[in-house]
């Protein structure tokens, strides 16, 4: 083509008065550039050589008939062809159009001072129907989906490269096929059914069925040919992998269900009898067995705690929808999970340094465990009897920053990586491993983000400025203002 609109069309005819004039005429359309050749091998040798849009050619010809050249070009080329004949009778336009000619004129047509027009405006729209076509197909040939033109009693008029796959055969192969001959009986009864009733209500029809293991999500919509639908465009998408998604996440929910039902209150239960019971005996027991008598309320504590922490956990991931989030008051959550852990661990000392600015943020109800837990993990963590917890609060614009800086061993170099991970824990952890990837979780569902590093070492030297209590790390919680 000469340029992005133009369209370089190859004039065929026996009769040079014919080309003349009629290239002549086609040449003042701006968008058409003609080429011309008198016979049907001159014609192929053209477009052996030359870039041709689309071809124009005389039915009666000698060596080779239009219709033959149309067989060629077809084969070779796949170009819009009109067919031009002196013949008016009902035969030759059935020849031509039944072998697949794009669009058929009698010479007499055209041949009439200014009806040179209809030719032009023919060649246009076979040019622009081909183009549009063949989009379509490239379109429908590398799209996943089967594709299927089906008629009203079912046999299949086209199909893509994806429904040949589907049934390990070719897309011409299942060109005049039933669909009862592809598929089993009850599933290809029912995608005619759904068919046919695209048809009768003249929209398109969504459903679902079977084949074996296999699920399909299938629409039907009806093609128009004319003014009447008489076929349906069959599309089909093979839902199998979701579908076993969706059970294997009901199995985990209801799995899930289960263990936040046992650790709720059977477990939760049990332990606040043993609690009480310790309780109870309190004042019974020597100082001897004080001791032991602790050691059992602190086991009975941490079960407790692993309790809340399994609750949370099964909470953040056991819904199959997206978690609901609403405006959390940062300083009553920072203040309430302090107060829990001054009330669990008499030996933590924390310290918010500054003011907490009052602000909310993005999150629930499952942010308290963020927190909770982190500062559990600096009690638990710690090799001594003091730990430390320092809280600092920062923001800008768009986010605030809570940094958890504890004075305990902190962690190896080869964990800091992993340390957020499912199960992960040091090989001298009291810990479950789970704490932190609930952390890590939670956070990331709220859209924030978790981190944590060693506190860098002090500097040596009679100049160096030393940090009292800089030992231990930093854990670093990110989220977002709520707006």
């Amino acid at each position: 083509m000469n340029e992005p609109s133009s369209i370089d069309v190859l004039l065929v005819d026996d009769s040079g008065f014919f080309r003349t004039v009629v290239s002549d005429k086609l040449a003042g359309w701006e968008a058409l550039s003609v080429r011309k050749a008198s016979s049907g091998p001159e014609a192929l040798e053209i477009l052996d050589r030359e870039a041709i849009d689309c071809v124009v050619s005389d039915f009666e010809m000698p060596e080779m008939t239009g219709l033959e050249l149309y067989e060629r070009v077809e084969a070779e080329y796949g170009l819009p062809f009109v067919l031009l004949t002196g013949q008016g009778d009902e035969e030759t336009a059935s020849r031509a159009i039944g072998t697949g000619v794009d669009d058929y004129l009698r010479k007499e047509e055209i041949a009439e001072s200014g009806q040179l027009d209809l030719l032009a405006n023919r060649i246009q729209n076979v040019v622009a129907q081909r183009q549009a076509r063949e989009k379509y197909e490239l379109l429908v040939n590398n799209t996943p989906d089967e594709i299927s033109q089906v008629t009203h009693d079912g046999t299949i008029m086209a199909a893509n490269e994806a429904a040949g796959r589907s049934f390990d055969t070719t897309k011409t192969a299942l060109v005049g096929q039933h669909l009862t001959d592809i598929l089993p009986k009850e599933t290809a009864a029912g995608r005619l059914k759904e068919g046919r009733r695209a048809l009768a209500i003249n929209s398109a029809v969504t459903f679902q069925d079977s084949v074996g293991y296999r699920h399909f999500h299938n629409v039907a919509v009806p093609v128009r040919v004319g003014s009447e639908a008489d076929s349906f465009q069959l599309i089909t998408r093979d839902i199998t992998q979701q579908k076993r998604r969706e059970q294997q996440l009901e199995d985990r929910t209801e799995k899930l269900a289960v263990i936040n039902r046992l650790v709720r209150h059977d477990i939760k239960n049990d332990i606040q009898l043993l609690i009480a019971w310790a309780d109870g005996v309190s004042d019974h027991v020597d100082d001897d067995g004080q001791e032991y008598l602790a050691r059992i309320q602190d086991t009975c504590d941490h079960i407790s705690e692993l309790t809340n922490i399994t609750r949370d956990f099964v909470e953040s991931i056991g819904s199959d929808t997206d978690l609901e989030y609403s405006s959390v008051n940062l300083p009553y959550i920072l203040e309430s999970e302090v107060e829990k852990a001054d009330r669990r661990y008499e030996n933590l000392r924390v310290t918010i340094e500054g003011e907490v600015p009052n602000v909310s943020v993005r999150g629930n109800e499952l942010l308290s465990s963020v927190f909770g837990n982190l500062l559990s993990n600096a009690v638990r963590h710690h090799d001594g009897e003091d730990p430390q917890v320092t809280i600092r609060v920062e923001m800008d614009e768009t986010d605030v920053r809570v940094s958890l800086a504890d004075n305990g061993p902190g962690i190896p170099e080869s964990n800091l990586d992993s340390i957020f991970g499912k199960g992960e824990m040091g090989p001298e952890s009291p810990g479950t491993g789970i704490g932190l990837y609930l952390v890590h979780t939670i956070v990331d569902q709220f859209g924030g983000h978790v981190s944590v590093e060693n506190t860098p070492e002090q500097p040596e030297g009679a100049d160096a400025t030393v940090v009292e209590d800089a030992t231990g790390c930093v854990f670093t919680v990110e989220l977002q203002k709520h707006v």
